[in-house]
């Protein structure tokens, strides 16, 4: 029976029934039409909502997320001269201008990075272009000092609006305290591209991923049935891999 609930919630609520809808509809076109055009369209749709199907389940997941989101682990010793945290986003709430959930799961594993090694920690991220007023490295740097973190030991960068920026500007912060080893965080999926950019900026790199997006288990049933969440996180990955993409014909 929970299996049967599952799997009509799944069909019957987006993204699944978005898939179902137009696998109906390209069904229909094949069977019904005469037209080879139309035939060759309905052809296609199938196909795109294959891929659909995949981006939006746990087994897709598998094939687009995992692989970034297990590029790097954790080190069991953290070596660094700074711990550098990498800005997500903002929210605008009816209470103002908010951390995203992404910008706090980041900010948590480094302010427990902190507390463990009393590094300095470089917040990075300017305002949101069309959304904020703020920019997002304040209001991590707000964040930390909250919590008890010591207002000399946060340095705030507010001019980044990508992760190539993020690791530009934070070069030229390192490279004032002559600083040449950081501790990253940021998402693990979002790790491998913002790895690559500041060892491009000359800076030996320790990764400390955090924010998985998804779960990391072996198959299961639920694993093929379509949901919000696995939807989110392979987009999130697809990104990632087009970010990759274009940071490779990137210079400083």
């Amino acid at each position: 029976m929970l299996y049967l609930e599952k799997s009509a919630s799944a069909i019957l609520t987006p993204p699944g029934l978005f898939i179902l809808i137009f696998l109906i509809i390209a069904v229909i076109l094949i069977k019904k039409s005469e037209e080879r055009r139309t035939k060759i369209s309905g052809v296609v749709m199938i196909i795109l909502c294959f891929f659909a199907y995949l981006l939006s389940t746990g087994f897709g997941t598998h094939l687009y997320l995992q692989p970034l989101e297990r590029a790097y682990t954790a080190p069991n010793n953290v070596s660094g001269q700074a711990i550098v945290v990498l800005s997500s986003g903002i929210i605008i709430s009816p209470e103002g201008q908010v951390l995203d959930n992404h910008s706090v799961a980041r900010l948590s594993k480094a302010y427990s990075l902190h507390l463990q090694t009393k590094l300095p920690i470089i917040v990075t991220g300017s305002f949101m272009p069309g959304r904020s007023t703020v920019a997002v490295s304040e209001l991590m740097r707000d964040w930390l000092l909250d919590r008890g973190v010591a207002s000399s030991k946060v340095i705030v960068e507010p001019m980044a609006q990508t992760t190539w920026e993020n690791a530009r500007y934070s070069a030229d912060i390192c490279s004032q305290f002559n600083w040449s080893s950081i501790v990253l965080v940021t998402s693990a999926v979002h790790m491998k591209r913002a790895v690559t950019s500041f060892e491009k900026f000359g800076l030996r790199v320790t990764p400390f991923p955090t924010d998985y997006l998804y779960d990391h288990t072996k198959l299961s049933f639920v694993d093929f049935l379509p949901n919000q969440g696995a939807l989110d996180a392979n987009l999130a990955s697809i990104h990632e891999y087009f970010g990759q993409l274009w940071y490779l014909f990137k210079s400083p």
